[in-house]
């Protein structure tokens, strides 16, 4: 018995085969990669636009079982006692340990930026500045994201 003649073409996969494989791998990664990248910014504007939609009907409730006040509105408040009146119970007059609230679990964290600090600010400034997360001003109940430039949807970030 003779034993069957190997040629160069049988033993595997060329030099140039390789690399238009490769090619078309790396074609394939540079369409797929940057959707994954706006998928993800996307996800992170609606959860801002979600977490920032949860805040302020906090914000409404408190200030309806709170004698029209805002939280974050009593004398001497500051973002520490704006975070505490909407995440335990609290009397009527902002005092702890009444039978309002919480009126949420926690402060979510910005997830543009990943802080949960805020800035208590009276007015509203004009734009996003710093390193905080939120801008509060308890005058109005307004909350606003401390984030510049503009979400995947074209809207600014500070405009959510």
């Amino acid at each position: 018995m003779s034993t069957p003649h190997v040629t160069h073409e049988d033993r595997g996969f060329t030099l140039v085969e390789l690399l238009i494989v490769v090619i078309i791998l790396g074609i394939l990664a540079g369409i797929v990669i940057p959707t994954f990248n706006n998928a993800s910014a996307e996800a992170k504007e609606s959860s801002l636009a979600s977490d920032l939609a949860t805040i302020r009907q906090a914000i409404s409730l408190f200030r309806v079982q709170h004698n029209e006040v805002y939280p974050g509105g009593f004398a001497g408040d500051n973002w520490a006692d704006f975070v505490s009146e909407l995440t335990s119970k609290t009397y009527a007059d902002g005092s702890s340990g009444g039978p309002y609230g919480p009126y949420i679990r926690e402060m979510p964290k910005n997830p543009i930026n990943g802080s949960e600090l805020g800035v208590i600010s009276t007015p509203m400034p004009a734009g996003p500045s710093g390193t905080e997360g939120y801008y509060y001003d308890p005058t109005n109940g307004e909350i606003r994201a401390n984030v510049t430039g503009a979400a995947p949807s074209g809207t600014a970030y500070w405009d959510l």
